[in-house]
């Protein structure tokens, strides 16, 4: 696995911020809060390194939804548990239904089509590259549990992670007022082909 220039995480983070920062606006209209998203690292990852880095006994919540297209792959947006939930509760705020689990799932699943679908459109303004979501489907449980699923609805063999990694940053989201901090990752599971092909368009459009 080569790993990315810094041309071009350059290019990936500033891709990005204009996405990040479309889903910003979405957020904050949602929730009724200020939102910051600062995209921090864009970096490739080998599967094995996630599954080895965070503990099984860590209850994992993943976002995926399959790419096709100008992309071929899965996206996912990984949280760890207590986070993931602190996000949907922010959601679904005042709702009657926010001890309903299924609400709080149907919650991420709008996350990962705000977040995703901003990265996406951001990756077809740039790049060209116009790729479409599959609904999202929302998976609890280990991490290894997780990217098995993962892998399952890629349907082809991942070798590298493309990873975005993404601050939250909501304003009085806890307990006391102030600049609340909640972190969570997006993946792009990118067959060998399509990250061939995003490389070869990043070098086109920035060169």
């Amino acid at each position: 696995m080569e790993p990315l220039s810094s041309f071009e995480v350059d290019a990936l983070k500033e891709i990005g911020s204009i996405g990040m920062g479309n889903a910003t606006t979405s957020l904050s209209e949602l929730i009724h809060k200020d939102v910051r998203l600062n995209l921090t690292d864009a970096r490739l990852l080998d599967p094995r390194h996630i599954a080895q880095s965070i503990p099984e006994s860590i209850t994992m919540i993943g976002v995926m939804q399959k790419m096709e297209g100008g992309l071929e792959g899965v996206a996912l947006l990984l949280f760890e548990f207590n986070n993931a939930t602190s996000l949907s509760s922010l959601l679904l705020h005042g709702s009657q239904t926010i001890s309903d689990p299924d609400m709080h799932e149907s919650a991420l699943s709008e996350l990962g089509n705000i977040l995703a679908g901003s990265y996406m459109s951001s990756v077809h303004s740039f790049l060209g590259l116009e790729v479409h979501l599959s609904p999202p489907n929302v998976i609890v449980g280990s991490i290894l549990k997780i990217l098995e699923n993962t892998a399952h609805v890629s349907g082809s063999a991942i070798n590298d992670l493309l990873n975005i990694e993404t601050m939250f940053m909501v304003h009085g989201a806890g307990a006391t007022s102030g600049l609340d901090t909640i972190y969570g990752d997006m993946f792009l599971l990118l067959t060998p082909d399509s990250l061939s092909d995003i490389q070869d368009s990043i070098m086109q459009m920035f060169s």
